[in-house]
């Protein structure tokens, strides 16, 4: 992802890619827990740019959302480690 910042997911990845060789494979229970907190993401995130006028705010609260969303991915993934 070159020099910019990475999001929480793509460093747990990259963890889980370092310790193992490859990130573990996930049951179809976890890909739609996954599927699911991105689904209610981007409503949360819909939601504050319809509720949001000010720019600079709303930029602050989709980056907590989408924050939020990384972690939780990432639990889910760390639920697949053996």
């Amino acid at each position: 992802m070159g020099d910019g910042l990475k999001s929480t997911l793509d460093i747990v990845m990259e963890k889980l890619k370092g310790l193992e060789g490859e990130p573990p494979e996930l049951n179809d229970r976890q890909k739609e827990r996954i599927a699911e907190i991105r689904r209610e993401c981007e409503a949360k995130i819909a939601e504050k740019k319809i509720l949001i006028d000010d720019k600079e705010l709303l930029a602050k609260e989709i980056v907590a959302l989408e924050e939020k969303r990384d972690r939780q991915i990432a639990k889910v993934h760390q639920e697949s480690k053996p």
